[in-house]
C-alpha cells in the first residue's frame, strides 16, 4: 500500500488537442494512455457523498487497485484529501465487493473512461494532467500536484496547483466542482427522472423467485399433506385457495429463512428510505411476498401481479412522469439506483 497527498481541480475539456499542445512545450510527456472502469461504494446514510468520501475499486486491463480517500478537506475551493491505494488480485473482485458489503458500504456508480496522463517532474513534485473521456456524458481534464517532499503543506500545494493551472488560463476552462462518481450518478438520475420523484416501480423476482423455488422444494412433503394432492409447481403458482392452506408453511420458511443476500435486506432499507410510493411487480405468489414483506418490513404502497389468471393487473398503468422503473436489473444494480435516488431526494429537500 502506498500514501500520497494529492491536491487537484477538474474542468470540462471538450476540445484537448489545444491543451495537449501546449502542455508538450511545458515539457510534459505521455505516460499513459488506459481505459480505466471505475466503481464507487457508499454508506447506507449517504455520509460518504456528504463529504466526498471515496471508497473505489478500479480495473485496468488485467490489473486492480482500491482507493480511499478520506473526507475532503477544502481550502479556498481547492479539495485536498490523503489517498491510499492497494493493489488487488482482479480475480478477487467479488470477493472485495462482498467484503464492502459486510462492511456497510455498497455499489453506487460504476463506469469506464479513456484516459490520456501526461506528467512533468521535479525534485519536489510530480505534475499530472489526466484528460479523461466518459461515454455519452463527455470529456475533462484534471489537474493533479502530488507533493515527493514529506514536508510540504497543504498551503503550499495549493499555491503551486493554482499556479499550474494558471499555465491554461488561455483556454478558458469551466471548473467541474463534483466529483466524477456524482457528475455520473446525476446522469443517471436525470435519465430516467426529469422531475421530483413520486413514484418507484421495483421487481426483484430474480431474488424472490429463486427463495419461493426453495420454498416449494424443500416443504413438497408438507404441502402435499395440506392440499391432499400431489401438486405441481403450475398448480401452486395458478392456485389461489392453494396459498391459504399453505399459508403456515411459507411463514415458518420465512421465519426460518438465513438470507444468503445481505443485498435483499439492503434493498429493504433502501426502499424505506425513500420518501415516495413503492410498487412491486412480481410473479411471487401473494402470501409468499406478503410474508417476506413482513420479515423484512418493507414499506409497499401497491403490488401488481403479472402472469397469474385470477389476479393479474396490467402494467399500462404503470405512471411514468415522475416515476422510476426498475426492471430487468440485477439487485444489486437496484440498489445503486436507490441510492442515487435517495442522494438526489436529499439534495433537493437540502437536507
Amino acid at each position: 500500500m502506498n500514501n500520497k497527498v494529492e491536491t487537484e481541480l477538474k474542468y470540462y475539456c471538450m476540445e484537448p488537442e489545444m491543451l495537449i499542445q501546449m502542455a508538450s512545450k511545458m515539457g510534459f510527456k505521455k505516460v499513459k494512455s488506459k481505459t480505466e472502469a471505475d466503481e464507487y461504494f457508499t454508506d447506507i446514510n449517504s455520509e460518504f457523498i456528504k463529504n466526498r468520501t471515496c471508497l473505489r475499486i478500479r480495473k485496468t486491463g488485467n490489473d486492480m487497485e482500491i482507493t480511499f480517500k478520506g473526507k475532503s478537506n477544502s481550502f479556498f475551493g481547492v479539495y485536498c484529501k490523503e489517498e491510499n491505494n492497494i493493489d488487488a488480485d482482479i480475480t478477487e473482485y467479488d470477493k472485495y465487493v462482498k467484503l464492502f458489503t459486510s462492511l456497510g458500504y455498497y455499489s453506487y456508480v460504476k463506469f469506464e473512461k479513456q484516459r490520456e496522463v501526461y506528467t512533468r517532474t521535479t525534485d519536489e513534485y510530480e505534475y499530472n494532467i489526466m484528460i479523461d473521456t466518459l461515454p455519452e456524458i463527455g470529456g475533462f481534464v484534471e489537474f493533479e500536484i502530488m507533493s515527493l517532499i514529506e514536508n510540504s503543506t497543504r498551503n503550499v500545494l495549493i499555491r503551486m496547483l493554482n499556479k499550474f493551472v494558471a499555465e491554461f488560463s488561455e483556454l478558458n476552462l469551466k471548473e467541474a466542482t463534483e466529483p466524477y462518481r456524482d457528475i455520473v450518478a446525476n446522469y443517471i438520475y436525470n435519465q430516467h427522472i426529469q422531475k421530483e420523484l413520486h413514484d418507484v416501480y421495483i421487481n426483484v423476482d430474480n431474488t424472490l423467485a429463486a427463495y419461493e423455488k426453495r420454498f416449494f422444494k424443500e416443504y413438497k412433503d408438507q404441502i402435499i399433506k395440506k392440499t391432499g394432492t400431489n401438486i405441481r409447481w403450475g398448480i401452486y403458482k395458478m392456485n389461489k385457495s392453494v396459498e391459504v392452506k399453505i399459508s403456515s408453511l411459507i411463514e415458518e420458511y420465512i421465519e426460518n429463512l438465513i438470507f444468503d443476500s445481505k443485498e435483499l435486506i439492503t434493498c429493504a432499507d433502501l426502499l424505506n428510505k425513500l420518501p415516495c410510493k413503492i410498487h412491486v411487480i412480481t410473479r411471487v405468489n401473494q402470501v409468499f411476498l406478503e410474508k417476506l414483506r413482513d420479515k423484512l418490513g418493507i414499506k409497499i404502497d401497491d403490488v401488481i401481479y403479472v402472469d397469474e389468471s385470477n389476479r393479474t393487473k396490467s402494467t399500462k398503468n404503470i405512471k411514468t412522469e415522475n416515476s422510476a422503473v426498475l426492471t430487468g436489473m440485477s439487485l444489486k444494480d437496484i440498489n445503486s439506483a436507490l441510492l442515487i435516488m435517495i442522494n438526489k431526494t436529499i439534495e433537493q429537500n437540502g437536507n
